[in-house]
């Protein structure tokens, strides 16, 4: 066996390895969505500010809880005297100690107008409104995770799609070349297929580039390159019309649903700020001792319990002026609300038509497609009996090659749409997709909040 054979099989055992080794890191959608949900730094993120938006009630709820506190100290302490030569007492005197104090003070809030009421209400909104900006976050990193995933298989297939017709135009050059040779036909069908083949090849690099942009957005996004891309499974049940997905959206769209309770955490902060109004009570008590460890060993301790109540009666209109800007701020929360509607409203419309708009497309690629194939054999035909121009087959493998491109990119964009369909309706989550996840705890609803739970049971 000769070394150039052995190097030839040496290659082509080393092409199945990769091929198996591709074949075994095969990605499915489920599993690329996995990472991005275990993984994304923004929804980390997202998580943790959620974490500490949860501190806020418990904060809220130290109000109405006794304040205690103690203190320690010792010290020491030398003294010396000196009298004068005339005096009866002449001499010195030195004297030591070491004096300790302590005290304990307890302080309870009675009435405190309203306000730790207020406080603890409205850090509930606000834990119920993270709760949905978190869903919102987990929303726009799955369906983020989606059209990256999408992107890559799109971009392969217009590589594969441009490098297939730049390996068809150099077979047309060569076979332009042989017939200018025995004079079938002109330089300028030569030069012809010289100029397509270069813009295709052209083409085929800027389709690898955007290839490679494509792979490096889902690393981003999911944090591991790309492997093979298995192919999606179908699309979730999406609404029949416009109507139902604009009627879900409103009862499900975290954007929405996190504006409403806003609006509440708004109207509460009026609450708060109201209480700055009314009388405020307090208890206190507070026990204290100091013992003087010196010869003389005094002791004195002392206890005291104090009630108080504060009035305000004038304050500059500070106070009232707080009250105008929460109501202020309550009506600027209320149009954002309404803003939000709006938006959602736009959402669903547009991703809607998005969606049917790219099956329309992909119905018509489809068309195109295959009359672009059939046109092309007849072209080839025609042209190897002089009835057509090597320009005319050019023309039709140019033909067929966008219809093929259109064909791949409204298949991305018909998956894509789905998704951000179910995104505006506020139904895209890894619970809802069954990801084989651990599926991030929020806490459940906080004790006697006497906030709704809303009901997220999917669109059937």
């Amino acid at each position: 066996m000769t070394r150039l054979k052995l190097w030839a099989m040496a290659a082509t055992g080393c092409v199945s390895l990769l091929a198996m080794g591709a074949a075994a890191q095969a990605q499915s959608l489920e599993e690329s969505l996995a990472l991005a949900y275990n993984s994304n730094p923004t929804l980390q993120a997202e998580r943790a500010r959620l974490r500490a938006t949860d501190e806020g009630r418990i904060q809220a709820r130290a109000g109405y809880l006794p304040q205690v506190s103690a203190s320690a100290s010792i010290s020491a302490q030398q003294s010396e005297s000196v009298s004068g030569a005339g005096s009866p007492l002449a001499g010195s005197s030195e004297s030591d100690s070491t004096p300790k104090n302590y005290s304990l003070t307890a302080s309870q809030s009675i009435y405190r107008g309203g306000y730790n009421g207020g406080a603890v209400d409205q850090a509930t909104a606000l834990i119920y409104a993270g709760r949905e900006s978190l869903r919102s976050v987990e929303q726009t990193v799955l369906v983020d995770a989606i059209t990256a995933f999408m992107d890559v298989r799109r971009d392969s297939e217009v590589v594969n799609i441009r490098r297939s017709n730049a390996d068809v135009l150099a077979q047309h050059l060569q076979a332009a070349r042989d017939r200018f040779e025995v004079g079938e036909i002109t330089r300028t069908d030569v030069a012809q297929a010289e100029a397509r083949l270069s813009g295709a090849q052209a083409q085929l690099s800027s389709a690898q580039s955007q290839l490679a942009t494509s792979r490096a957005a889902y690393e981003r996004m999911t944090g591991q390159p790309p492997a093979t891309l298995q192919d999606p499974p179908a699309l979730p049940e999406l609404p029949d019309n416009l109507a139902d997905a604009a009627e879900t959206a409103y009862r499900f769209s975290p954007q929405l649903l996190a504006a409403q309770y806003g609006e509440q955490a708004a109207s509460h902060s009026i609450r708060m700020a109201r209480s700055s109004l009314r009388p405020q009570v307090t208890l206190s008590a507070s026990a204290s001792g100091s013992r003087d460890a010196s010869y003389a060993g005094d002791e004195r301790d002392s206890t005291s319990i104090v009630g108080q109540v504060s009035v305000p009666l004038f304050t500059g209109g500070l106070n009232r002026s707080r009250v105008r800007a929460a109501i202020a701020q309550e009506d600027q929360t209320r149009q954002q609300t309404l803003l939000a509607r709006r938006q959602v409203t736009e959402g669903v419309t547009n991703t809607w038509n998005a969606y049917i708009t790219s099956q329309a497309v992909i119905e018509s690629s489809r068309q195109a497609v295959r009359a672009n194939e059939i046109a092309l054999d007849g072209v080839e035909q025609e042209a190897y009996v002089g009835l057509r121009t090597t320009l005319d087959v050019l023309d039709a493998e140019q033909e067929l090659l966008a219809s093929r491109l259109l064909l791949v990119t409204a298949e991305r964009d018909s998956y894509v749409a789905g998704y951000r369909l179910l995104q505006a309706m506020g139904l895209l989550s890894a619970d809802r997709m069954g990801l084989n996840v651990e599926i991030y705890d929020v806490a459940g609803e906080p004790e006697g909040s006497g906030f709704p739970n809303f009901d997220l049971t999917p669109w059937n």
